[in-house]
């Protein structure tokens, strides 16, 4: 495990998820993932953040780790991040026909310890105040 003093994390869902979700296949629900986080997933290249983890219909990025910068610089790439995805939601015409998506996004900055977790199917989590917070946001 490794302590980071100074990143932003920013934590996004879909607005109305479970409804969406009920309304659609599973594999319906599956093609909409893909299409909206891949979206994203190009975003995160532009804005220079760094992708934790997708959960559900949950993303969670963080800028300032695992490489490490300045605290203004992170927090600039993470606001940009959020600002880029809200707009590009705005304009996202999903494959399904009449699925409309909005999100929320939620940002907070301060100190995390991030590491490898898991033998099996190791991944890079986040942990810490700062990660519970940006959550609720």
């Amino acid at each position: 495990a490794q302590e980071y003093s100074d990143v932003t994390v920013l934590f996004s869902d879909i607005v109305g998820y479970t409804t969406v979700a009920s309304q659609l296949s599973p594999c319906q629900v599956v093609t909409l993932l893909n299409e909206l986080f891949g979206m994203f997933d190009e975003l995160t290249q532009r804005n220079g953040v760094y992708k934790v983890e997708t959960i559900g219909d949950a993303l969670m990025c963080v800028a300032g780790c695992p490489v490490p910068d300045d605290a203004v610089r992170n927090a600039v790439r993470a606001a940009n991040m959020a600002l880029d995805m809200v707009k590009a939601v705005e304009h996202f015409k999903p494959s399904l026909e009449g699925v409309r998506v909005q999100i929320r996004v939620g940002l907070h900055s301060g100190p995390v310890v991030a590491g490898v977790v898991g033998k099996k199917m190791p991944r890079f989590c986040l942990f810490g105040d700062t990660v519970n917070t940006a959550s609720r946001m």
